[in-house]
Parts: structure tokens; sequence; C-alpha cells
């Protein structure tokens, strides 16, 4: 072999080296020996108690889930795994304990894709269905989709998110009123109450449309001239537009179709909490509407004669 013909030779092995290390790709990191445990922690401006709306400060338990897949989760599918947590009020993420621990798959290229939800109700076919006669009181919170695996197994943080809307009522009168009349009732008209959840769309599912008697209306509670609480707030799926109607009734009298308006929104908006102060005057009833909300915004008013 000439001269000439080795420097070729060794000419095309180099370029062969070349080319067989551009074609390599990225290195996938390899997957840990042993179990990987699943890391979480969970964050929402404030989290609600059962039975209640956002009290900062107390605790609840969320249900956890997760779909293994190598690509886009199927939450139609069964999950994989599914527990609860028990989650603090915090203004910030917190780290949280899952009630029974879950590990990532030890599969190359498979991921968990997790999401958690409150209340925790039955979960099938990517549906939570909540169960049991609905009164408003609940409020409904969803953390959308974190995923991680063995190879990426930071800690990951699920973020509450509330979709409804909260209602809440005050009641009080001029002089002219009188001390002696007690609230009865507040009904508020169409509501529709959550009944469950799909995990496919993010979206919370809600009953037909009813009226809604508001619960925990104490008895013999008498309007003053001092503005105070009348039942217990109320969540709902979010109306459309701007305005409500309700029915109200006193030991005194009845008030149908009094109107409930706000200013600031063009429909009432999902985390916002609406307080509705009624205010007897006479023989007439005023409606003064105010966001005091998961955020402070706005305010809005009616009058009915």
């Amino acid at each position: 072999m000439t001269r000439r013909m080795q420097i070729m030779f060794l000419l095309a092995a180099v370029a062969l080296a070349g080319c067989s290390k551009n074609n390599e790709g990225p290195v996938t990191p390899p997957v840990p020996d042993g179990p990987v445990a699943v890391q979480l922690s969970a964050g929402l401006h404030t989290l609600p108690a059962p039975k209640s709306p956002v009290v900062s400060g107390t605790a609840f338990t969320a249900a956890v889930a997760g779909w293994e897949s190598a690509s886009a989760a199927d939450y139609s599918a069964a999950a994989a795994w599914s527990t609860t947590a028990q989650i603090k009020a915090s203004a910030s993420a917190a780290a949280i304990t899952l009630e029974q621990s879950q590990n990532y798959s030890q599969q190359s290229g498979v991921k968990t894709y997790m999401k958690a939800w409150y209340p925790a109700g039955t979960l099938a076919g990517g549906n939570v269905t909540f169960g049991g006669t609905q009164d408003g009181t609940t409020d409904v919170l969803l953390a959308g989709e974190v995923s991680g695996s063995a190879t990426d197994k930071d800690v990951k943080t699920l973020t509450f998110n509330h979709p409804l809307t909260q209602l809440k009522f005050k009641v009080d009168a001029d002089d002219s009123f009188g001390s002696a009349t007690e609230i009865t009732g507040i009904s508020i008209h169409d509501a529709q109450l959550p009944s469950g959840i799909s995990l496919t769309t993010d979206a919370v599912t809600y009953g037909g449309a009813a009226n809604l008697a508001v619960p925990g209306i104490a008895a013999g509670q008498t309007i003053t001239t001092t503005a105070a609480a009348a039942g217990d707030p109320v969540m709902m799926k979010p109306f459309t537009g701007n305005r409500i109607t309700l029915t109200v009734t006193t030991s005194g009298a009845t008030y149908a179709n009094v109107k409930a308006t706000i200013d600031d929104d063009t429909d009432f908006i999902a985390g916002k909490a609406y307080t509705i102060t009624l205010h007897f005057s006479g023989a007439d009833l005023q409606v003064q509407a105010q966001v005091t909300e998961w955020v402070d915004s706005g305010t809005g008013e009616g009058n009915v004669q």
C-alpha cells in the first residue's frame, strides 16, 4: 500500500468516527438503582377546610393520583396509583406527605403524570363523582397536571385553583324598619352545584339549574341596623352575566325576584367571593353586592321596590 493510500484510509476512518459521534443524539440519564420516591409540594393563595370556603391555616384532605406513560397521560385509563394527602392552607407551596408513599417507574422513558383534587369523591374512567346531596357549602379545588420520573425526581408542586364562585349574604335595616322582623330564608334562582370533576378536561361537572336555599340561617335572627351575616357561604358554578335573582323571606313578608347586580365583572368569576347585602327599609328591600373574593376586586349594587 502506497503512503498516499494509507493517508486516504486514515482520513476516511477519522470521518467515520466523527459521523458516529454526531449521530449518537442526546444521552439519556441512566435510571437509578432502587426505587425513587415521588416528592410533592402543594400551594394555593389559601386553602379550604371541609364543608366551608377558604380559611387560611386550616387543613383538608385531597386526593392525589398518578398515571404512568412513555407519552402523554390518558386520564380515562385506570391510575397506576391513587392516595390522599393532608394539605394545610399556606400562602406559599409547602411539602406534603402522601398517605401511601409512591415511587416512580423504573422503566426508562416512563413518566408519572399526577393530578390532585378536593373533595376526593370516587374516581372512575377519568371522572370524579362527589356523591351525596350537595347544598352549596362544599368548596372544590383542582390541581392541574405535574409530571416526574426516576430521572426527573425534583419536588413537583401541585397548584390548586378554585373553579367555583362563592356567595355570602348579609342583612341590615334602617330605623324605619323596626327591630322585630326576622330573616327566615334566602333562595338563589337557577344555581348549579358541582357533581364531580373531569380529569381529562380539568373541568367541574354540574347538576341542573335549580333554586338553592341558603343553609345555616339562624332561627330567630332579627334584622337590625348593624349588618350581620345571614346563612352559610355557598359555592356554585359561576353565573353568566352580572346579575342574579333571589327570593327573600322574612317573618313579615316575601320579596320575590330580587335582583343583585355586580359592577366590575360582566360575568361572575371563578375564584371570587361576592358579598350580597340585603338592606330593608320600610316596605322596600335594597340590594348591594361587593366582591371580597379569594382576591379583592370590585363592587356592585341594585335596588328593588
